[in-house]
């Protein structure tokens, strides 16, 4: 790792320690605890809003926004359009979780929305999303990551997002590529068994937003996040013992979290540069 991008990672990790980020979730029903407890346990303080009257007075003092449309309907959209509308004339940093976002026209065209107007600072999606937001095409297939293509396809696809609309891209999977189009980290590393518990991604979002909420580099807010996710989940699967399985690795999730940005074991990963 990079002497510079580390002491990046440092001047953030202290940010959040001492500054405790506010950061509003537009939230996935599904993954809001989740998204919650991981905000907690990196140092950040978790909000959570459900009410377009209540946008007005809130957007303004958080110090990020993740909006996640893994349970996206009609009254939700218009939260959401609301929120980073305000952040974006308020300069707080947005984050799209494009959750499923292939799955359906209706999530597609609105991902889409948000991207075209201005509203978004960083992306992260595994490689079937980030691939749906840059051709503009659904495939019906649901949230996991279905596309098994050459090494390097999502660092292209990462890439043309970021080209496409100017801002940071995150594509996660076995092997995670974040670029600004000037800058770019791949990380080999992680755990299975991510795969096997729910709201993995929207956590990664979750973190992401933390970041971003104490540094205007997003490119370092979004690596970061990514970093961390990593590293607990080595640290958290350390943790487990032979009788215990994804429960268990998903609750040592949030300790392992806590003690990576704590002690800041994230300096012992090694991304490579491209």
């Amino acid at each position: 790792m990079e002497m510079n991008l580390k002491d990046e990672f440092l001047k953030v990790v202290k940010g959040i320690r001492d500054n405790k980020p506010l950061v509003l979730h537009i939230a996935n029903k599904v993954t809001a605890e989740s998204c919650a407890d991981i905000t907690l346990a990196a140092g950040g303080s978790p909000m959570m809003i459900d009410e377009i009257a209540e946008a007005d007075s809130i957007v303004p003092n958080v110090d990020a926004v993740v909006l996640n449309i893994g349970t996206l309907n009609e009254r939700q959209k218009f939260l959401m359009l609301k929120v980073a509308e305000i952040a974006n004339r308020k300069q707080v940093p947005v984050v799209l979780d494009p959750v499923g976002v292939m799955a359906s026209e209706y999530r597609l065209q609105f991902c889409l929305k948000l991207l075209n107007m201005g509203y978004i600072d960083i992306v992260k999606g595994n490689l079937s999303e980030c691939g749906a937001l840059v051709s503009g095409l659904a495939d019906s297939r649901g949230i996991d990551n279905t596309l098994n293509l050459e090494k390097d396809f999502a660092l292209r696809i990462a890439k043309k997002g970021t080209k496409e609309f100017g801002i940071v891209f995150a594509v996660t999977g076995a092997v995670d590529y974040i670029t600004d189009g000037s800058r770019a980290v791949v990380l080999n590393s992680g755990n299975p068994l991510l795969t096997d518990i729910t709201g993995s991604g929207c956590m990664v979002s979750a973190l992401v937003g933390a970041c971003a909420g104490v540094t205007e580099d997003y490119f370092v807010a979004a690596a970061l996040g990514v970093v961390i996710m990593c590293q607990s989940a080595e640290l958290a699967a350390n943790f487990l013992e032979k009788k215990d399985g994804p429960g268990m690795f998903k609750a040592r999730m949030m300790d392992a979290v806590y003690h990576v940005t704590t002690k800041f074991d994230v300096l012992s990963l090694q991304p490579n540069h491209d």
